[in-house]
């Protein structure tokens, strides 16, 4: 599974997000989790490839593999 930290920035007319991280500045903390390949990523019923979630729902995800499943 590969993580990737993005910060949510809002300006004055418009929201950007950017891997890179501002100090200072107030921002939103997402972490973008992606399925190797051949691999799912399942948080109860949810199966997704990729997902953003918060970093306490981080360790809700699981990634298991595609082999066997349908």
């Amino acid at each position: 599974m590969k993580k990737q930290v993005l910060y949510k920035y809002l300006g004055t007319n418009g929201v950007i997000e950017s891997p890179v991280h501002l100090e200072d500045i107030y921002y939103i903390r997402i972490n973008v989790l992606t399925a190797d390949e051949g691999k799912i990523l399942i948080k109860g019923t949810e199966k997704k490839q990729t997902v953003r979630c918060s970093d306490d729902e981080v360790s809700q995800w699981a990634e298991v593999s595609l082999k066997g499943q349908k």
